[in-house]
């Protein structure tokens, strides 16, 4: 217990929890892939989500509680950091040192925090205001076609681009920082994983606003 709230312990825990949060982005990807099928294909996908339902709740609270330990160890670890080097290096200095995402991750990672709550707070708002097992409208409608606006709007399209594009700046230096906490340096013979990287720093948010852009210029409609 003890080295699990070492200093090195809580690098491992947000190394771990990170990698987790980034397998879940793909599988969050590839639900949403289904859009572009059609709304029988995205129904459906969604129907079988809910067949299921008790296992998804179980998912949710362990990503939650995933999302927690890596919120709260990057916290402890900033603030230790901080404590631990209290005199301010010059700007030349502190390019040496670490790159600007290494020195701006919690910045990153608090819009990041805030874009989840609204993303889920409008999740939530839609599924209450129009409930599919009440009204003709499907859950495809819900997410594209209800008046709350969302993807179909423009401004909240380019909210949306700008806080995943974040995200993939978060990632890059995050899944590299993981790999190095891991003992994968990149001049090893590990280099391949720091390549294989780009799938989720690059892919998979590229993924992402791709289905933004598609919903916005009416490819999915």
């Amino acid at each position: 217990m003890q080295f699990l709230f070492s200093s090195i312990g809580k690098k491992i825990q947000v190394a771990i929890s990170g990698i987790f949060l980034c397998i879940f982005l793909v599988f969050h990807l590839l639900n949403n892939i289904t859009l572009f099928f059609g709304p029988a294909v995205f129904n459906a996908m969604v129907h079988f989500l809910e067949s299921i339902k008790p296992m998804i709740r179980i998912m949710e609270f362990g990503l939650l509680f995933i999302l927690i330990m890596h919120i709260g160890n990057a916290i402890k670890l900033t603030i230790e950091n901080k404590a631990a080097n209290p005199v301010n290096y010059k700007q030349s200095q502190s390019n040496d040192v670490s790159s600007l995402n290494s020195r701006t991750m919690l910045i990153s990672g608090t819009i990041i925090l805030l874009f989840i709550i609204l993303h889920l707070s409008y999740i939530w708002l839609s599924y209450q205001t129009h409930n599919p097992n009440n009204h003709s409208e499907t859950y495809y409608d819900i997410l594209l076609r209800n008046k709350i606006g969302f993807l179909g709007h423009k401004w909240t399209a380019l909210f949306y681009v700008i806080a995943i594009s974040i995200i993939a700046f978060h990632l890059r230096h995050g899944f590299q920082s993981a790999l190095k906490t891991l003992g994968f340096l990149p001049n090893s013979k590990n280099n391949f994983l720091y390549k294989i990287a780009f799938i989720f720093w690059g892919i998979i948010p590229f993924g992402f606003i791709v289905i933004v852009l598609s919903i916005q210029f009416g490819i999915i409609n």
